[in-house]
């Protein structure tokens, strides 16, 4: 275990030159999970996927993936989104500085969800992490868990946009009260 965040940071090409930081399918193999189409995920109805004619049960191969759809906790104020394009998401938690970048897949005891690692603000390697999504009463539920399960951020209800997001307003926390004017 001491030795992981080392493999996490040798593994890849890093984050802010196109890859997650570990290499092409890391979190994947890290999970013991495969790569599918997310158009096969429970909630595939709500994404861009592409019609076809089946007759019987079929899957989507693995390949064929959704058109870009953005999802946002407030369309005017999207303080968290995710940005679902082909099998693969980033989910961003903005004020919490917070991003997770994965792809869908499979493991053999047939639980699907995102692979891949997140970041954060105090964190100075990507670690591994999953999220899952299940459709929820009003959208789509997100929910990010690291390496040994825990919940690190939701369960967080997003909506759909069809338009593009905003820049969120993160709320400003301050460790002591504001100093207020002083009279004399």
């Amino acid at each position: 275990m001491l030795l992981l965040p080392l493999l996490l940071a040798v593994g890849g090409c890093g984050p802010g030159v196109g890859g997650t930081g570990t290499g092409e399918g890391f979190a994947l193999e890290y999970f013991g999970a495969r790569r599918t189409s997310v158009c096969n995920a429970s909630f595939a109805g709500e994404l861009k996927c592409p019609s076809r004619i089946v007759v019987g049960p079929a899957t989507a191969p693995v390949d064929d993936g959704s058109d870009p759809v953005i999802w946002v906790d407030d369309p005017s104020n999207g303080r968290v989104s995710a940005r679902i394009d082909l099998s693969d998401i980033v989910f961003e938690a903005y004020c919490e500085g917070i991003t997770f970048i994965g792809t869908w897949g499979t493991t053999g005891d047939a639980t699907d969800r995102f692979f891949g690692n997140y970041t954060a603000a105090d964190f100075e390697v990507a670690v591994p992490a999953t999220l899952s999504v299940a459709a929820g009463p009003s959208g789509l539920e997100y929910v990010l868990r690291n390496a040994d399960g825990r919940i690190v951020i939701g369960p967080i209800a997003l909506q759909r946009l069809d338009g593009e997001t905003r820049p969120a307003t993160c709320p400003k926390l301050f460790s002591s009260p504001v100093p207020g004017p002083t009279y004399r």
